[in-house]
């Protein structure tokens, strides 16, 4: 399965999500105020209760009450032979579609205290993070993007979604 790895075009395509009706979304009441705690695959964040969910166990897309924000979480179909491998792969599809981006920052970081890779780029008036971390082989994506300038929620949303994620026991524990 060949997926752009990009941070609009990827949160775009998350819009086809909502014209169909897949069960299995998971969520369930988070520690933080107005947040609900969302789950694909192993991988556990906090997104904004008042926003829009749909989607299934393996992809969750939340949209904000306005449109202007958006959070895209999946696990990728595809299983790695390693962690090193995986972030590799993650690494090469950041790579080939940053082109159609400008103020690209790209860099190792931690995720759920595992090796990650986070992209920060602009495209037109949309702002937007990527981060991928693998576990056990499973490469998960989280796409963070909004419209700029971000209003207060959506601010609050963007913060607490990386330093919320939890990877659940399972192969990489």
């Amino acid at each position: 399965m060949k997926i752009a790895y990009v941070v609009l075009p990827v949160a775009l395509a998350g819009c086809a999500l909502f014209g169909q009706r897949e069960s299995g979304l998971v969520s369930r009441p988070a520690g933080d105020e107005g947040m609900l705690l969302f789950t694909v695959g192993r991988l556990s964040f906090e997104g904004p209760a008042g926003w829009q969910a749909q989607g299934s166990a393996r992809h969750v897309v939340l949209v904000s009450p306005h449109t202007d924000a958006r959070i895209d979480a999946q696990v990728m179909d595809r299983t790695f032979h390693s962690d090193r491998q995986c972030l590799a792969q993650a690494e090469d599809s950041l790579a080939r579609g940053a082109g159609r981006f400008r103020n690209i920052r790209r860099h190792p970081t931690t995720l759920a205290g595992r090796e990650a890779l986070v992209q920060e780029a602009d495209e037109g008036a949309w702002h937007g993070w990527a981060w991928a971390v693998c576990d056990g082989g499973e490469q998960y994506r989280i796409f963070f993007t909004g419209h700029s300038p971000l209003d207060e929620e959506a601010v609050r949303a963007s913060r607490l979604l990386a330093s919320s994620v939890v990877l659940l026991r399972g192969p990489g524990a």
